[in-house]
């Protein structure tokens, strides 16, 4: 994590830090259950504790961090009834919006939807995993030009992102890119009913995939609060 060089009045120092901070941690920076230090973090994005502190607290609203009193802050860590639940609130949400994107998506918006499509493919096929910078679903959501919606969605995505972290996520990036490919060509055929079937077709297999790695931290953290890393009192 770099420093914040070339600072200006816009956006303030602490979205500045908030935004850095975030990144690194849906990046995997850091393994679930880490502890942050406001220190650490200060010094090496040379600003004061101050902004650190708020943009962890505001962090921890989003769920990607937990703050324990007296303790500090830790990388949230995501149980298996937990992923359930994000991806119960995450069928629900794309649902919505792709049907409210066949409805309101002209042709030019689909049309850049696709080129995502095939630059991910491009990265894809050079062996590497899904790219961060091309999320399909971000980009699905946009479509359906519903501003609160697109919010919901980008917290509940983050989450997700999060618990995957030490996912081998290129070893699923060609299957997810030809399920996201499927709800392309329902979108494009204006295909409400297709669009919605793959979209649970492709969540289904994004949860196997997430479960299959995230650790049961109820029964590992031997029934401590969820989220809250091993071995931390609450």
């Amino acid at each position: 994590m770099d420093k914040l060089s070339g600072l200006t009045d816009w956006p303030s120092i602490t979205e500045q830090a908030y935004r850095r901070v975030r990144g690194v941690l849906l990046e995997g920076a850091y393994l679930p259950g880490a502890r942050l230090s406001e220190v650490a973090l200060a010094a090496r994005l040379e600003v004061s504790r101050g902004p650190v502190r708020e943009a962890l607290e505001r962090l921890a609203q989003e769920g990607l961090v937990v703050r324990v009193p007296r303790r500090g802050t830790y990388v949230r860590r995501y149980d298996r009834a937990e992923v359930r639940e994000l991806m119960e609130l995450r069928r629900v949400l794309d649902t919505a919006a792709v049907r409210l994107a066949i409805v309101r998506a002209d042709d030019d918006a689909l049309s850049r939807v696709h080129a995502l499509q095939d630059a991910a493919e491009a990265v894809i096929a050079r062996g590497s995993g899904y790219p961060p910078d091309k999320d399909f679903h971000q980009a699905v959501v946009r479509l359906a030009r519903n501003r609160e919606l697109e919010r919901s969605a980008g917290l509940v995505y983050d989450q997700l992102r999060l618990a995957r972290s030490l996912s081998a996520q290129g070893s699923r990036a060609r299957a997810a890119w030809r399920e996201h490919a499927a709800i392309l060509r329902a979108l494009l055929a204006r295909d409400a009913a297709a669009a919605e079937e793959a979209v649970a077709a492709h969540l289904q297999a994004a949860e196997a995939a997430i479960l299959e790695l995230a650790a049961d931290a109820g029964a590992r953290d031997d029934g401590q609060t969820r989220g809250v890393p091993p071995g931390v009192p609450t």
